[in-house]
């Protein structure tokens, strides 16, 4: 036993565990418990922060001693992720386990953690080992000394060998990508109907329940993969699958096969993360070698998404000391342990494991991370070893990428604005996007337009740099300025982009307009600053205060105007305003052509390095400034026309938004939009596009029992209306029973608007089912207040509730937490209501606080006018239906589940509960009548 001196606590349906080290185990009620604790500093746990919530965060406890036992899983296996129980990593290590463990199972779990360890030192990098503990030694890391007294390895390292400091360069290890010829067209041979059933039942492996529903969907994929016949008229499957039909595997299938024979590449796409390693989890069946799925399945997220090479070096140069005992320096320490076996360098979602966000400052993480368009691209010294760029070549020559919505509209955008034969054979020529219910929103984010003091700031410190703000920005002139030195013309260009740039508001635009709104007698020197300062007057003047937009965040407001009429003021500002944005974009265009000028006479003498480097600034100037700027314009010149002659065209709408947390605003200005996004979507994929599957569980609403009008209202969300081709049309029925299986309540005679009273209903229904409950708010302070009356009496319980805002903890470890406790409860909003997959026992309750009607801003009234101008409340009900539908759909996952819906808010309307299954049962009842049907449901 490595861990002599150390005692060891788990926690298990609420029941603790000690083994003291006396080798006794006790089983002890929780003060008694804390008492002992507060007598023992050295503890083995799994995960400190979770543990010491449980003990409800005792300050008479010491906790800076206490060894996790997932911080040496990270270090050992650091791509594996060993979930938060003492199950979970005995499954994941493959170690019998009594059948009731106790705490000393703990010290089993770390001696063979340690033994692994051993094993992998005697095997492998014996140096390099050495030198990563020797730098977690310095950092003070609790389990550095236990490590390397079980090596035996001394300190200080001999000078010979690897020290601490070369731990952490890993990007001198890394491996380089390598530059591909571009791929040439795929074939466009159609996929055999026998050859896909065969495929979907390799996908689905042996013993896989048969599901009517999904063969027949498999089978209408197929047409998404004919050949196309004519220019601009894709073939398009919409296909609404229920909840249980098993539609991933059902179009892995023709995907697979199309892109396999074809040699080309198919770009599946979601809209939330987690479903993106869902998918690909899909295919660990039909590709088990890791080799393999790694060169045929790529995900592809935004740069956002990974881990910069540069800020990690960065950060290592400015930052870490290695004498430093803070969290921060061994985060960093493990973090670099881990890039080096990742396999994509993700730091969200991908196999960094998700307590890792928990068990350290998640700022870390978002510093490490391409966060602020900041990426140098070939100007980095790290470019070749880059995340990101390997993705990027990786994905040009995959069968399938996995993708996001956002991400693919971005890559046919960036693709069309650099129309070369390069950029067009790297676009795909099929799509599936899936979730695709939620299309018109990546769409709305990805073709309006937000003229505001944020955007505008951003631009600014993207051409100058930091300004001597705490950033890393280079600025333009630092960027390229050593690629054009000697060239007259592009040298003066910059200098002209640069002292025009100042035009634009600086960083600290906010605290210049709280400091002269407060103090009228000050000076707004700066031309945007004024302008966006007028806009907030008007806002302030116009918005109704009694009216707060985005109530759910307490601390967080939104307040909106519309447009017109302007001030009489901003009136006068905008032509001044306009010339100094033109002078600005005229002198960006005369860069770009200058640059163009320099490619097509220099290209065959410059470096490799300088071309890439040219030929990048020429695209991202394009993309960072010359077309927001041009937008920009757009938009200002349209507020210098007579007011009669602006009233809102069909197609847009634009007004004026402020946004503030607690008392600082946050960003201000303009913002335009397309009542209908997926018009310009349309517009942009369709030339390039021969086949698209759009599919959801709720792409249509059959409210009013009329087919053909719930097909073109799911034609018009996704926008296949617009394009000159009538789609399949496809729906898949659920296979459950949700007569015998699921129960839907609505309670009529609680007033919702108490918070007492719905906190007595979440309490008393929570203790019912004991547990397994979901609770979701449409307001984050009103699940704030709830929990708080209600977690003290679920836990006299033993009924643990987590909640979304309130734990320290990221969504992916509540939900994980919420999983392996079956008598655990869990609070959440949207992210809970849309992204979460938990079948079986675990979540056998859902309680929703209230209906879920659209947010009452100005995009929504001018939308409900566009969609439904003779009966805007349609569009209201179709939205809440989807909703509603979709929080159902988290419920009923396998034919063996077992549910029960309660909607707490009896104004519900009778019209809006169609959205649940046809052959649920729906009852209004009074609180106790449902507390009492909750209680013998789960009885039976």
């Amino acid at each position: 036993m490595v861990l002599k001196d150390y005692s060891a606590l788990i926690i298990h349906d609420n029941q603790f565990s000690l083994f003291n080290t006396d080798g006794e185990i006790l089983n002890l009620p929780l003060q008694t418990l804390i008492a002992e604790l507060e007598q023992t500093t050295e503890l083995l746990i799994i995960h400190k922060s979770y543990t010491y919530r449980k003990l409800k965060s005792p300050k008479t406890i010491h906790t800076d001693r206490w060894l996790d036992l997932l911080e040496l899983a990270a270090f050992v296996f650091p791509v594996q992720s060993f979930g938060y129980t003492v199950t979970n990593f005995a499954n994941a290590l493959k170690i019998p386990m009594p059948l009731n463990p106790e705490a000393d199972f703990l010290i089993i779990i770390c001696d063979y953690l340690i033994l692994k360890f051993k094993e992998e030192y005697n095997h492998g990098n014996k140096d390099m080992i050495a030198a990563r503990l020797a730098a977690l030694y310095h950092a003070q890391w609790l389990w550095a000394p236990i490590l390397l007294s079980a090596l035996d390895i001394s300190l200080p390292l001999p000078a010979q060998q690897l020290q601490a400091s070369d731990a952490l360069r890993i990007w001198q290890r890394l491996p380089k990508w390598q530059e591909l010829s571009p791929r040439p067209q795929p074939s466009q041979f159609p996929v055999k109907r026998q050859e896909t059933f065969n495929r979907l039942a390799e996908i689905l492996g042996l013993g896989a329940e048969d599901r009517a529903g999904q063969i027949d969907f498999t089978d209408v994929a197929r047409y998404a993969f004919e050949p196309c016949v004519e220019q601009g008229k894709p073939n398009i499957v919409l296909a609404e699958a229920g909840t249980g039909t098993g539609k991933t595997s059902a179009y892995i299938a023709p995907a697979s096969l199309w892109a396999e024979h074809n040699k080309g590449t198919v770009w599946i796409n979601t809209y939330t993360r987690h479903l993106q390693r869902q998918i690909e989890h899909e295919f660990h069946h039909l590709y088990p070698d890791p080799a393999t799925r790694k060169k045929k399945i790529v995900v592809r997220k935004g740069r956002e998404n990974y881990l910069c090479l540069l800020n990690l070096d960065e950060y290592i140069t400015l930052h870490f000391n290695k004498n430093d005992g803070n969290g921060d320096n061994i985060a960093i320490i493990l973090l670099c342990n881990w890039a080096e076996q990742s396999n994509d360098g993700d730091l969200f979602g991908g196999d960094l494991p998700n307590w890792f966000h928990d068990l350290f400052d998640n700022r870390i993480l978002s510093i490490l991370a391409e966060r602020r368009g900041e990426c140098i691209h070939a100007s980095c010294p790290h470019y070749q070893t880059c995340f990101v760029e390997h993705s990027i070549r990786r994905a040009q020559n995959a069968e399938i990428v996995i993708a996001n919505h956002a991400l693919v509209i971005n890559h046919f955008a960036w693709s069309l604005d650099n129309a070369s034969p390069e950029w067009e054979s790297n676009l795909p020529s099929r799509l599936i996007f899936d979730e695709a219910h939620h299309i018109s929103d990546a769409a709305d984010s990805a073709f309006s337009t937000a003229f505001s003091a944020t955007e505008t700031s951003e631009l600014r410190r993207w051409l100058l740099g930091n300004e001597g703000n705490n950033t890393r920005s280079k600025g333009l002139k630092k960027r390229i300025h050593d690629v054009i030195i000697g060239n007259k013309a592009l040298e003066k260009d910059l200098e002209e982009i640069i002292d025009s740039a100042f035009i634009l508001p600086p960083l600290n635009w906010s605290s210049h307009l709280a400091s002269f709104h407060d103090n009228k007698n000050e000076n707004l020197t700066n031309l945007s600053e004024r302008f966006f300062y007028l806009i907030y007057q008007q806002i302030q003047a116009r918005s109704s205060r009694n009216q707060i937009i985005n109530q759910s965040y307490a601390e967080t407001r939104q307040y909106e105007c519309d447009l017109y009429p302007l001030l009489p003021e901003l009136v006068a500002l905008v032509p001044n305003l306009i010339q100094s944005f033109q002078k600005l974009l005229n002198y960006l265009l005369k860069f770009t052509r200058n640059i163009e000028t320099k490619l097509n006479n220099e290209k065959d003498s410059l470096d490799k390095m300088s071309l890439e480097r040219l030929e990048t600034t020429h695209a991202t100037l394009t993309r960072k400034a010359v077309t927001p700027l041009t937008l920009w314009l757009d938009l200002l010149t349209s507020l210098n026309k007579p007011e009669h002659s602006n009233s809102q065209p069909k197609t847009h709408v634009s007004f004026l938004k402020s946004e503030h947390k607690n008392k600082n605003i946050t960003n201000v200005g303009l913002f335009h939009h397309w009542l209908d996004p997926t018009i310009p979507l349309m517009k942009m994929l369709a030339p390039s596009i021969q086949g698209m599957l759009f599919t959801s569980a709720t792409l249509r609403d059959e409210s009013n029992n009329d087919t053909e009008a719930s097909w073109q209202a799911a034609e018009q969300r996704v926008g296949t209306e617009h394009l000159p081709v009538q789609p399949l049309r496809a729906a898949l029925s659920c296979p459950f029973n949700y007569d015998k299986q699921a129960r839907v309540f609505v309670v009529n005679d609680i007033n919702i608007h108490s918070i007492n009273e719905v906190a007595h209903a979440y309490l008393h229904l929570f203790k019912a089912s004991k547990g397994g409950a979901l609770g979701l708010f449409t307001a984050i302070h009103r699940l704030r207040a709830i929990y708080h009356q209600i977690n003290e009496s679920l836990e006299k319980d033993n009924i643990s509730l987590f909640a979304q805002h309130i734990d320290p903890l990221s969504n992916n470890s509540l939900v994980e937490l919420f999983k392996n406790d079956m008598h655990s409860c869990l609070f959440g909003t949207d992210a809970m209501r849309d992204g979460i997959n938990i079948p079986g026992n675990s979540l056998r309750l859902v309680v929703f606080e209230r209906i879920p009607w659209p947010r009452p801003d100005i995009l929504y009234r001018e939308r409900r006018k566009y969609f439904y101008k003779d009966k805007p409340n349609l569009y209201d009900e179709q939205i809440v239906r989807l909703r509603l539908r979709q929080a159902f759909g988290r419920l009923i996952r396998t034919q063996s589940d077992k549910g029960i819906f309660i909607i707490l808010d009896r104004r519900t309307p009778t019209r809006v509960l169609s959205a649940f299954p046809k052959n649920v049962p729906i009852r209004r009842q009074s609180l106790q009548e449902i507390i009492n049907q909750t209680t013998l449901f789960y009885e039976k």
